[in-house]
């Protein structure tokens, strides 16, 4: 069957640009009988090692059935399984449709038994790098948080997987990932492009903006230019010398400093720049962030990277999220989890629209209507309440360097901040 086939059947073409991307390779690929995560006794298994136990096994039973029985749901079924873990190059299934023509209720089913479908493949990538299975089965744990915090939250408690979370697990299959405690951490460059120096006696930590970067009057970064108002703000340099380097400081509560420093080569070292491994963050949902959690998270981390990965010793914990926009310390105080724990690392801006990351809150893409947005949470009450009045929403980025983990907890880097050397 064509793609356009395929969807016609479906009873909704609206996503057919998307699916018809790489539609031939898939389908090259396609096996010759029923793919493995439509048997009963594989999406069984996965199932319980996600810890879902046996509460889906009606609905999963019945999609499965549908699936093998109906072409047009069996082809689109491995179509988003091999665009999300197999196809060589990242091809998100965003804007997939939900087959509710042959599911009725149960349409969110599908994308979850290909979300379920990731487990064979991580148990084998975690076996090829001696990683322990209580390790894997906690890092597949993440399928049930995508199910039970996200798509029944937006579908009145049906289960099922959006699609950009399902595009998030091919990272599982193919990073050094895993998830340790409260969060999870995949090996690798880090991908940001401040350079961050410690002064060689005292322990200060100051970071460096990238050269050129145009930062807002408030010290942030938008992601479009358009949104800047003429003349507005300034624009950053980074010079290396023989004797040091001259930029423009990034006050550790997230925001640009206007302005440059000279950080003296005799006097600071350079202990984080673009490229040098790293680990990754990700904050899987489900609260509990308590300052203890953080910790233990962290510490793991610091322990298990260079034992099993011991060629590329991290050197810090970096990640960009809606989790590190500041203004979250403004909605809940700073005596909130969330706040305590942006306290005691080194926040940075990050390039970012009005609306980015809000998706996780609301489940709702931007522009946003404000009188209309769900509201059932604090925090989702204080960020539409923070948006009324005005105020642009931002992402942020962190880092914290593994070798200040001792200090976790004093609010190292903002208890020595000083915006010059």
């Amino acid at each position: 069957m064509t793609p356009e086939a395929v969807l016609t059947d479906l009873g909704d073409t609206s996503a057919l640009a998307n699916v018809r991307l790489h539609w031939d390779l898939s389908m090259a690929e396609m096996p010759a009988g029923d793919p493995d995560f439509l048997r009963d006794e594989v999406w069984r298994s996965c199932s319980r090692y996600c810890g879902f136990g046996d509460a889906l096994d009606g609905v999963l039973a019945r999609v499965a059935e549908a699936a093998r029985e109906t072409p047009a749901l069996r082809l689109l079924a491995w179509h988003a399984y091999w665009r999300v873990f197999l196809s060589p190059e990242t091809c998100p299934p965003n804007g997939w449709p939900e087959p509710e023509r042959h599911l009725g209720e149960d349409a969110g089913g599908l994308l979850l038994l290909v979300a379920l479908g990731f487990v064979p493949l991580l148990r084998a990538k975690h076996r090829e790098w001696g990683i322990p299975e209580e390790v894997t089965r906690e890092t597949a744990q993440q399928v049930r948080c995508y199910c039970d915090d996200a798509y029944r939250r937006g579908h009145a408690g049906r289960p099922g997987v959006y699609p950009g979370p399902l595009a998030w697990l091919r990272h599982y299959t193919r990073e050094k990932y895993v998830r340790l405690g409260r969060f999870e951490y995949w090996l690798g460059p880090n991908p940001h492009r401040i350079e961050v120096f410690r002064h060689r006696r005292s322990g200060r930590v100051m970071a460096l903006a990238p050269d050129g970067t145009r930062f807002a009057r408030d010290g942030s970064i938008y992601r479009d230019p358009g949104d800047y108002a003429p003349g507005e703000g300034w624009t950053a340099t980074l010079q290396h010398t023989t004797d040091g380097v001259a930029g423009c400081p990034i006050d550790p509560r997230g925001a640009g400093t206007p302005g440059n420093v000279l950080l003296a080569a005799r006097d600071w070292e350079c202990v984080l720049k673009h490229g040098d491994p790293s680990l990754m963050m990700h904050i899987p949902s489900g609260g509990r962030m308590t300052p203890e959690a953080c910790r233990e998270s962290l510490l793991q981390a610091a322990g298990f990277f260079p034992r099993f990965f011991p060629q590329s010793p991290p050197r810090a914990v970096v990640c960009a999220s809606w989790i590190f926009s500041p203004p979250l310390q403004d909605i809940f105080g700073g005596q909130a989890n969330l706040s305590v724990f942006q306290k005691n690392l080194y926040l940075f801006p990050v390039p970012s629209g009005p609306w980015d990351g809000l998706w996780f809150v609301f489940l709702q893409n931007g522009p946003l209507d404000l009188e209309r947005v769900p509201c059932e949470t604090s925090l989702q009450r204080g960020i539409r309440d923070y948006l009324r009045q005005g105020h642009r929403w931002r992402c942020g980025g962190m880092f914290f360097l593994l070798d200040d983990l001792p200090r976790f907890g004093t609010e190292p880097y903002l208890k020595d901040w000083l915006p010059t050397p």
